[in-house]
């Protein structure tokens, strides 16, 4: 099973699994799809802070990635 960490940034996990960037763009992550925005804001942006800023339900995303075959470190 792939484990993340709530606490990992953005950048850090799609890099490590790709298939994350069309995960979190279901979520409502929709930048998350340019590139720039990967390279700037995905490396100081964490799970839980995105979370927080998108105002998407930490459960929700924890939930979906889940569905995905993802184990989550809290």
């Amino acid at each position: 099973m792939k484990k993340i960490s709530l606490d990992d940034t953005i950048f850090k996990i799609v890099t490590a699994y790709p298939e994350i960037k069309e995960i979190l763009f279901g979520l409502g992550f929709e930048d998350i799809i340019k590139p720039m925005m990967l390279k700037t804001a995905g490396k100081l942006m964490t799970l839980r802070k995105g979370s927080s800023f998108k105002k998407i339900e930490l459960n929700a995303i924890v939930e979906e990635f889940k569905l995905h075959g993802f184990e989550i470190e809290e």
